[in-house]
């Protein structure tokens, strides 16, 4: 469907793709999103999961029953050697939600393109630029770099900036795999595995960018060492192969901007707030900020007025959240008082730096 652009959105990741949806079903015309591609999407991104609450955004959206057909690995909870030699487990059984799931990110993003398709969103390769007509309201689903939002001024106020190295393995083929996510805590840093669709494991390394290249950790003989070094995730590797030429490092900020939408535009997902990968919402936010979003937008055109704070609110509140989950969780770990990984993550308790 083409038409006059009432709102154009820009980035077509989970964020971007919820925003358009959620517009569509409440009956907005002329919404268009604008993809961009993940080079990392195809690879899983991490192993990235949705919690089970992601359950109720998904039905938001019309999508659960759609998204169930889709295949993704059902994640039954967690494992997590952390503050302690001994593993301690949070598991998904008792919650009404049913389980969380792990996610093939490429699936998952073209799967919520797709549907917003149908849903009579206009679908535009970004290398194409915006449309010539002037649109209403603007969203920057860009990610990280939240390139229209600097662009209008707002900043960056850092809070962290880890480096993830990260591969995958490829599982036996008559293994019985888990299904729970795991976490490790190291002197200099922390671990993370779980299962993909494709019977495939991925596996990551975070860290602070000094460490990482200071021990090589980047290069692959070396991280693979420190991996089977470890306690827990050495024991889910047990008969996987390493998939050559896998490993990648990236740095991963947290981060939220000063000012997330002005009169007619506004950021949503990682665009607008970035999570450390410790919390495990990356997914579920971008959902709920694409849904947030839209009922701000289409409040907006309905009424022919420009945005209100409540969006701006409703972030900010998120974040102050997430800030004192993330403070208690790394304050869990204190057996390496004099290691500088843990001593930097102790410190930085509190929003700081620009970027």
């Amino acid at each position: 469907m083409t038409g006059a652009a009432q709102v154009v959105i820009h980035g077509s990741g989970p964020a971007g793709a919820a925003c358009a949806l959620a517009l569509a079903r409440a009956g907005v015309d002329g919404v268009h999103l604008m993809g961009r591609r993940d080079p990392l999407a195809g690879q899983g991104a991490i192993g990235e999961s949705i919690p089970p609450d992601a359950r109720g955004l998904l039905d938001r959206l019309g999508l659960w029953q759609a998204f169930l057909e889709q295949g993704h690995e059902p994640c039954l909870g967690s494992c997590s050697t952390w503050g302690g030699a001994t593993p301690g487990y949070n598991d998904y059984l008792l919650n009404p939600q049913g389980s969380g799931w792990h996610l093939d990110r490429g699936r998952f993003d073209a799967f919520l393109c797709r549907q917003a398709d149908h849903a009579g969103v206009t679908l535009l390769p970004e290398e194409k630029g915006a449309p010539a007509s002037q649109p209403r309201f603007v969203v920057d689903a860009t990610g990280r770099s939240s390139v229209l939002a600097r662009r209008a001024g707002a900043r960056q106020i850092a809070l962290d900036r880890l480096t993830f190295v990260y591969g995958f393995f490829d599982l036996p083929p008559a293994a019985v795999h888990s299904r729970l996510t795991f976490l490790e805590a190291v002197r200099d840093g922390w671990w993370y595995a779980a299962a993909i669709p494709g019977r495939r494991m991925a596996v990551a390394f975070a860290s602070d960018a000094d460490t990482v290249r200071d021990a090589s950790l980047a290069r692959e003989s070396t991280w693979l060492r420190a991996a089977f070094s470890t306690r827990q995730i050495a024991a889910c590797l047990g008969g996987a192969r390493f998939v050559a030429a896998s490993l990648v490092a990236r740095v991963v900020p947290s981060f939220l901007l000063d000012r997330v939408c002005g009169a007619r535009w506004l950021a949503v997902g990682d665009a607008a707030s970035c999570f450390d990968p410790l919390s495990a919402q990356g997914i579920y936010k971008a959902l709920a900020d694409g849904i947030a979003a839209a009922h701000a937008i289409a409040a907006a055109l309905a009424t022919g007025s420009d945005l209100d704070a409540s969006y701006q609110h409703a972030v900010q509140s998120r974040f102050t959240e997430y800030l004192a989950n993330r403070n208690y969780f790394y304050g869990l770990e204190r057996r390496w008082p004099d290691a500088p990984f843990w001593q930097r993550r102790h410190a930085r308790t509190a929003l700081g730096g620009v970027f």
